[in-house]
């Protein structure tokens, strides 16, 4: 089982990694202003990260994702992912950032949805009925899975449970893998996913694990994604 921060200098290290991520995301919501493009936004991101002690990338070479606009509800591998010089941002748009940064070879995973509202973005407290309800759902996925899960559940346990909330909520998976997350390894081809037939126990794997489920309201327009690393501390599960 993954043990708490004394007891475990690999969580230790993975954290530096976790809070260059949201240290950037913050410098994001300082940054970004209608009229920038993916590609832009991608620029300084990476900038951000390398400035906050990022020294590599561990998502197939890719450090920040950036997706605009209609483009929030593509699910696309980081093999295949491009930052758009033509897709640019709007008065009122959204902007989904994931963020992969690695230091001395530990990851980082961090992702959320910024909103932009008149000009100015925000990222929980948006004004607008459609941005409220995707983040108040991805704010209740995550509530769920922080009060539900315990370390003798499987992956294929989450995925399950996490899936029958997200129809429940009226909303749709987008993931291209409908899967919702992976273990924080060394490798990327060493990831476990919280994917459809993953019988592994998660106590047993003793790995943190991101939860990042990529959404949309059945009819909506855009997507959504809300992305931490949680491990557990004895039988509670903690955030990175």
């Amino acid at each position: 089982m993954v043990l708490n921060d004394s007891a475990n200098p690999e969580i230790v290290k993975n954290k530096k990694a976790q809070q260059a991520a949201k240290k950037t995301m913050e410098e994001l919501c300082e940054t970004i202003r209608p009229g920038m493009s993916e590609k832009e936004i991608e620029t300084f991101a990476i900038r951000s990260l390398e400035k906050n002690g990022s020294n590599s990338w561990w998502y197939h070479g890719v450090g920040a994702l950036v997706l605009l606009g209609d483009r929030s509800t593509v699910s696309v591998s980081g093999r295949e992912y491009y930052a758009s010089e033509e897709n640019i941002l709007k008065e009122t748009d959204v902007v989904t950032i994931d963020l992969a940064p690695t230091i001395d070879g530990y990851w980082g995973d961090y992702a959320r949805t910024l909103f932009v509202e008149e000009g100015r973005v925000y990222m929980d407290n948006p004004a607008s009925a459609e941005f409220k309800e995707g983040v108040s759902a991805e704010i209740s996925l995550h509530k769920l899975l922080t009060e539900a899960a315990t370390p003798d559940m499987t992956f294929q346990d989450i995925f399950e449970m996490i899936n029958a909330e997200i129809d429940r909520l009226g909303f749709v998976n987008l993931d291209y893998r409908k899967n919702l997350g992976h273990t924080i390894e060394e490798h990327e081809w060493q990831r476990l996913y919280i994917e459809e037939g993953n019988n592994s126990v998660i106590g047993y794997v003793a790995k943190p694990f991101t939860f990042e489920p990529h959404i949309k309201a059945a009819k909506g327009k855009f997507g959504f994604k809300r992305e931490d690393i949680y491990y557990f501390d004895g039988d509670r599960l903690a955030i990175l």
